[in-house]
């Protein structure tokens, strides 16, 4: 560093010397590392990209590799591996024979250097596998997310674009052609990163079982399930892409074996048991299972098939620990979580399968053994059950010591609960996680300034963006259970506040209070991606929506400049002046929302879904039209005297309308549309273009 100092001088020069060298460096590094890592060999195409546009370079000589335990002991693998590897002599010649044995050196170092770099380096260890695809991966789709991220030299790269600039047709201006051939660069370095990333986390395993059968290391899938949540962003999503790669290359054999593995270790969680309450005993030399789940025994060797004989064993050795039960629990849940929310329909629908196929005795009672660890549907229950149970303990239960708010377990639990939200359905109580994770989302526009960049987040913000992700795949799941929910427990929160005074905290503080901004953005979401579904649940839709909006706004501005989603269906109108908003329902019904009174009336008014309804300007009539009734009515508002006492509305007026073509019918959100010219007559707009008017 010293002489570093004296060549950049010292005070203001070495001051800003001092970020370039460190970007530097961190880069040189990061080719360092990702030049040893990658399986030189194995793909000659990706190995000419990764050296003529990333500016990888390929090793000279294999290295040693050492793993560092929690104990600080280093495990070291030595150079003596190549004593076992005989290496073809080379051809004789009329070479001196000194010259003979060097050329045999060097040809025998560049044989074991292709060996170690594509082949040997990953079947050392699974520990190292585990950690060296973590690295490539993460490291790999970092560089793909930035500008030209690749390790040649700024002059190779110009004299690259020079050469090709001179092979354009000279007609092009310059400024053009430079920004057309850097563009083109651009993309094929990031294909490139994509193309690395790719290799590592799918290719490889079957690269290497080609060259040399069930000798790859594959990576440890606990140590995946431990990082599923880590806090540095690229490492957990490397580790997701790795497990989830590795579950899938496994097959249903391999997973059906690891959930048996890991079942045992599933805590049985209620909302006072704490996780790992009880170490194993030696009277107990099975830790506590699931019910009905087989306890892992010397015998379940025989069923393993061979190639995953060596990671199982390693999952069934006993905890020796508490803190090691601890481990064992939090990675159970993680793990069976995610097998049941990437692969549980899947297992479902081949258990369902199996019954149908086996019928005798023995065939069944065996069905009904290994259908608790792997069933995670609806019919086979238990385990989906329990692994719903913990992933709901871990989102619900109060902060504790042992249990903080933030951690990467909870983060876990949340992500899990909506990946696989079809699957956890039956056993939750939807209500409780949906105001759990809206909880988690409150302070949102304070904690999380923008989404898009990938920023080092505090515990808070990630659990908190962490739960916005995982309501908005429920809500795209399952918009009807999420709309129909919402709108439930709306409805609670206005009885409350009708007896407002009766209650021992103030309204404002709930959390259907507190998440209104998170959850008109939810419904603003499925409006405009599941306009069909929506459809069908619009008064439920309204009233969240007109809990969630200002009461104030909606005086002073039009419904559609203050909530423009809803307004994008025909079967909602706003009457600015009489400040009513009418919705047509999928039952037919009509529901009048005043909003100076704060009520809503429903009329019957067609025996089919409601197509389109519209206010008059003046706000005395409205008109609905239900292309299932082929009737089109309007109908009178009116209040008492002077603006008191019940508003009354009543149908003055019915046409009959031409049936519409079953073909119009495939667009219900488009059918038809009321447009009033004036306040005595509208126009009835259909799809194909045909309009009629009717007069009140």
């Amino acid at each position: 560093m010293s002489g570093i100092s004296d060549h950049y001088g010292t005070g203001e020069a070495n001051r800003k010397a001092t970020p370039r060298m460190e970007a530097t460096h961190v880069m040189e590094v990061a080719q360092l590392l990702l030049s040893l890592i990658h399986s030189w060999g194995l793909d000659p195409h990706l190995d000419k990209v990764c050296e003529t546009q990333l500016g990888l370079l390929r090793p000279m000589v294999p290295i040693s590799y050492g793993v560092l335990s929690k104990g600080g002991y280093m495990s070291l693998m030595l150079p003596t591996w190549q004593n076992t590897i005989t290496v073809p002599p080379a051809e004789s010649s009329v070479l001196p024979a000194s010259t003979q044995a060097a050329l045999a050196d060097q040809i025998r170092l560049d044989t074991l250097t292709k060996l170690f770099t594509a082949r040997l380096h990953w079947e050392l260890s699974t520990t190292l596998t585990s950690n060296h695809l973590l690295a490539m991966v993460a490291m790999s789709n970092t560089l793909m997310s930035m500008n030209m991220a690749s390790f040649l030299p700024e002059m190779e790269r110009t004299k690259k674009l020079h050469r090709q600039a001179t092979r354009v047709s000279a007609s092009w201006t310059t400024e053009d052609e430079h920004e057309e051939l850097y563009t083109q660069q651009q993309a094929q370095i990031k294909q490139g990163w994509s193309l690395l990333s790719t290799h590592h986390c799918f290719l490889l395993p079957d690269k290497i079982d080609a060259l040399e059968p069930r000798n790859f290391k594959r990576p440890q899938v606990e140590m995946m399930a431990r990082r599923w949540q880590h806090h540095c962003i690229e490492i957990r999503e490397a580790a997701q892409q790795i497990l989830l790669g590795e579950l899938g290359r496994m097959g249903k054999k391999g997973r059906k074996q690891l959930v048996e593995n890991w079942a045992q270790f599933l805590p049985l969680y209620t909302q006072q048991e704490p996780i790992a309450q009880q170490p194993p005993t030696p009277s107990q030399p099975n830790t506590p299972g699931v019910g009905g789940i087989p306890q892992l025994a010397a015998s379940v060797e025989h069923q393993v098939e061979e190639e995953f004989e060596e990671e199982e064993e390693e999952v069934i050795r006993k905890p020796s620990s508490l803190a090691e039960l601890k481990r064992k629990q939090a990675c159970a849940v993680i793990l069976l979580g995610v097998i049941g929310a990437e692969f549980g329909q899947d297992i479902s629908i081949e258990a369902s399968g199996d019954k149908q196929q086996q019928q005798s005795k023995r065939a069944t009672d065996q069905r009904r053994k290994s259908s608790v660890v792997e069933g995670f549907g609806i019919g086979n229950n238990n385990l989906a059950r329990l692994t719903s149970m913990a992933l709901t303990h871990l989102l619900l239960a109060p902060p504790t010591p042992k249990l903080p708010a933030f951690t990467p377990l909870r983060r876990a639990a949340i992500d899990l609960i909506g990946r696989g939200f079809t699957v956890w359905e039956p056993y939750l109580d939807v209500s409780k996680v949906l105001l759990g994770l809206l909880e988690m989302c409150c302070d949102s526009s304070r904690l999380i300034p923008s989404l898009n960049y990938k920023l080092p987040l505090t515990p808070q913000a990630d659990a908190c963006r962490t739960a916005r992700h995982a309501l908005r795949l429920i809500a795209t799941a399952r918009p009807a259970a999420f709309i129909t929910t919402m709108a439930r427990e709306v409805a609670r929160f206005n009885t409350l506040q009708q007896n407002a005074q009766t209650l021992s905290t103030p309204l404002t503080q709930s959390v259907l209070y507190r998440a209104k901004r998170e959850i008109l953005q939810c419904v603003e979401m499925l409006i405009d991606k599941m306009q069909t579904d929506i459809a069908n649940l619009l008064v439920e839709v309204m009233d969240i929506t007109l809990h969630c909006v200002d009461a104030t706004e909606l005086k002073n501005k039009p419904l559609q400049d203050v909530c423009p989603a809803i307004c994008k269906f025909n079967q909602v109108s706003h009457c600015f002046g009489t400040r009513r908003i009418a919705v047509g329902a999928s039952n037919g019904h009509l529901a009048i929302y005043e909003l100076r009174h704060n009520k809503c009336q429903m009329i019957p008014a067609h025996t089919n879904p409601v197509t389109a309804l519209a206010f008059s300007p003046d706000g005395k009539f409205l008109v609905s039209y239900a292309s299932g009734d082929n009737r089109l009515s309007f109908w009178q508002t009116s209040t008492g005297m002077f603006g008191l006492g019940q508003s009354q509305t009543r149908c003055i007026k019915g046409y009959s309308t031409a049936p519409i073509p079953d073909v119009a019918r495939l667009n219900p959100m488009r059918l038809a549309k009321l447009i009033w010219i004036n306040n005595r007559t509208v126009t009835l707009m259909l799809a194909d273009g045909s309009e009629t008017r009717f007069n009140v």
